[in-house]
């Protein structure tokens, strides 16, 4: 960086912290004693952004323009629009990769597919937090009656099995059963004023013999 870059900053501590959590958390960056290393995927993943995107001078100019912003010498939809008008170009500019470069990523690294989506028919793949559809398609098949499913458990409902789940809630307390999927039902809740909708199983269940 030249001094003119490092001059303007790259961002406050906590923006800085935040963003290396999240390329900790999608696997771009890993922590190794006290240092941030890049892992392979981060290596590629410079490698395919345009060139203005990973621009120190980039992050720079924009915390330059926020604190002038914040005096009042520039006004907030200026700056807005400036960073909307980027990300147009942008796009319009790379709006595709390579088919050499999809391929870059992912190697040695298939997702382990459970069976086969209920609601689709697309690919149910083990992910960081749970089963779920590749095709994004909405079906919960992660989670039955509130309780997390381990993989085995979700490749028998695929399989159109039951299962036994323990600890389920009731009104007199815990108790255990098994499930046996029927067909598929959608749901709806509000969440911090956002409403929230998907697909789950509906069960029948059986209790077990004591």
């Amino acid at each position: 960086m030249d001094d003119d870059v490092e001059r303007k900053g790259l961002g406050t501590p906590a923006t800085r912290a935040d963003i290396i959590e999240k390329l900790v958390k999608d696997g771009f960056v890993k922590r190794e004693k006290k240092q941030m290393i890049p892992t392979e995927d981060g290596v590629k993943l410079i490698t395919v952004l345009p060139d203005v995107v990973k621009s120190p001078k980039l992050t720079a100019d924009w915390e330059n323009e926020l604190t002038q912003v914040s005096k009042g010498e520039v006004s907030a939809g200026q700056f807005m629009a400036e960073i909307k008008a980027m990300v147009s170009d942008l796009v319009k500019t790379y709006h595709s990769v390579s088919d050499e470069q999809k391929n870059m990523f992912g190697a040695g690294n298939t997702q382990e597919v459970f069976g086969t989506c209920p609601k689709c028919g697309g690919d149910v793949v083990k992910g960081k937090f749970g089963a779920y559809c590749k095709n994004k398609c909405g079906m919960n098949v992660s989670r039955a009656l509130g309780i997390q499913l381990s993989d085995a458990q979700v490749k028998s409902l695929l399989a159109g099995k039951k299962i036994l789940v323990k600890g389920l809630k009731g009104k007199k307390g815990n108790y255990d059963a098994y499930l046996i999927p029927e067909s598929i039902e959608d749901f709806s809740y509000t969440k911090d004023g956002k409403e929230i909708k998907g697909s789950q199983y509906k069960f029948k269940m059986e209790f077990p013999q004591r």
